[in-house]
């Protein structure tokens, strides 16, 4: 008896060696997998805070968790073994609510054409991980970018790279996805250049990191296009977070060793140790399950974006632009990625006024005043929006907006001057019998003139979706504004 009680005792400490070994090991791999994916910031490296991953530290909070939101940029490039290996055409926003401890995701197109921070120049966004990295800024330029496009304060980013992605998927042993349709694509873009047929049935699968990575990227049999896969990547993404935060694999140690191996072989951040370990510890207090998902898209009347052309020597390259022609509609909706409800409300408030809106303009700006009453029928459910010429009218240098309501349909009006970036204009137009009762009157002015509206949606006509082939794919040059 007595023995048995000094064996049980040594197996005991035998087992409390072997993890503490165990998590010797990983911590060890930790600080080694911090140092290399680490890019220099001013946080002090990739160590930054050492005590508070220690036993008994404190978390460090992550920048704006004590304001309820944490904003981190996800990037997704293709690697020293594809074409294009540092353009991102992975671009996504994930946030986390840390008061009702929710997550959102909003992906960002990589066709959405931006200006290049602290320059005269624009380019394609997808490009402008490319273009830092020339620059000597790795993914600063890209961060500010989306900074002005979403109005959100993104103090860090994650860059994984296509080997990366397969990796990670297959050390937690696949992730399960729900395919909504059948897929047949011939003419999938594989390593060096090459190609191959990749085909999955619509329903449940559980996918292996070629697998994952396949269903991520298709976007030529989509009837969606570009803005259909960047819902896939978003699918994805939750089915690896929900995996990897799970207690099964949170408690392996050789999944975690995996892990640490393939990040530390495939991953940029500017997030140092610490501030990892606090982000694991609130994705485990977030509902990941639940998290919403958006994508800023042109495939619809009501979406924000619209489809435009730049001629690239004598060739017009496909961008996308706001509907709009600022970032004002797209930072609202980011702003409100929690409580989408809050922007449909907006909208059923607007459709209660039953505004009139006349939109006044000279008559060699006819164009681009039809265009811009179409781009109002679709942000505003106004009850009647009319287009009157004038050949008196002195066109403003800023388009204008006249409000005969009295400050009555207050929501119609927000949106003309908050949306639209008009100018208000406090005295009206003399305008025909038929519309001096309208509520408000748009001047258009010489902004519009030199930077006119965007051409449509692709709505439902699949004809117009670009290709990879067909809308510049590669390192689109920058190009002066």
């Amino acid at each position: 008896m007595f023995k048995g009680k000094i064996s049980i005792r040594h197996l005991s400490v035998a087992i409390v060696a072997i993890i503490a070994i165990v998590f010797v090991f990983l911590g060890w791999r930790l600080f080694l997998t911090a140092e290399r994916i680490h890019v220099d910031n001013a946080s002090g490296g990739a160590f930054g805070n050492l005590s508070s991953v220690l036993p008994g530290g404190t978390r460090e909070p992550l920048q704006g968790e004590n304001s309820g939101r944490v904003n981190v940029l996800l990037l997704g490039r293709a690697g020293t073994h594809y074409p294009g290996q540092n353009l991102t055409d992975t671009i996504m926003l994930a946030s986390i609510d840390t008061r009702n401890h929710q997550a959102a995701f909003l992906s960002i197109p990589r066709d959405l054409f931006v200006p290049i921070p602290g320059t005269d120049l624009s380019t394609k966004i997808n490009s402008l991980y490319q273009y830092g990295l020339s620059q000597g800024s790795d993914a600063d330029l890209l961060i500010r970018s989306v900074e002005d496009i979403t109005g959100q304060t993104i103090p860090y980013f994650v860059a994984l790279d296509f080997d990366g992605f397969e990796k990670v998927i297959d050390d937690v042993g696949g992730v399960s996805v729900l395919s909504e349709r059948d897929i047949l694509d011939a003419r999938y873009p594989g390593k060096n250049y090459s190609y191959e047929t990749f085909q999955l049935s619509a329903g449940w699968h559980t996918l292996d990191g070629a697998t994952a990575l396949k269903y991520a990227r298709e976007r030529h049999d989509d009837p969606e296009g570009d803005f259909g896969r960047a819902k896939r990547q978003q699918q994805i993404i939750k089915a690896f977070q929900e995996k990897a935060l799970s207690i099964q694999t949170y408690l392996d140690p050789f999944t975690a060793n995996r892990l640490l191996g393939t990040l530390g072989d495939s991953v940029r951040t500017n997030l140092t140790m610490s501030q990892i370990a606090s982000l694991i510890e609130l994705g485990k207090t977030t509902d990941l399950r639940n998290a919403s998902t958006a994508v800023v898209d042109a495939w619809q009347k009501d979406s924000l974006l619209r489809v435009s052309h730049i001629d690239m020597n004598g060739v017009a390259a496909f961008i996308l632009v706001p509907r709009t022609g600022n970032w004002n509609e797209v930072r609202d909706f980011a702003t409100n990625l929690f409580d989408k409800g809050e922007l449909d409300r907006k909208r059923a408030e607007m459709g209660n006024e039953t505004a009139t809106i006349v939109v006044l303009s000279r008559p060699e700006d006819a164009t681009i005043a039809n265009r811009l009453a179409t781009t109002f029928r679709d942000a505003i459910p106004a009850k009647d929006i009319r287009i009157v010429s004038d050949g008196a009218l002195v066109r403003p240098e800023k388009s204008q907006v006249a409000d005969r309501t009295n400050l009555t349909k207050p929501f119609t009006l927000d949106s003309l001057i908050g949306a639209f970036s008009l100018e208000k204009r406090t005295d009206v137009p003399t305008l025909p019998t038929a519309d001096k009762n309208a509520d408000f009157v748009v001047i258009v002015g010489n902004d519009l003139r030199n930077h006119p509206l965007p051409e449509t949606s692709l709505g439902s006509d699949t004809s117009n979706a670009p290709s990879a082939e067909d809308s510049f794919s590669g390192y689109f040059t920058p190009q002066a504004r």
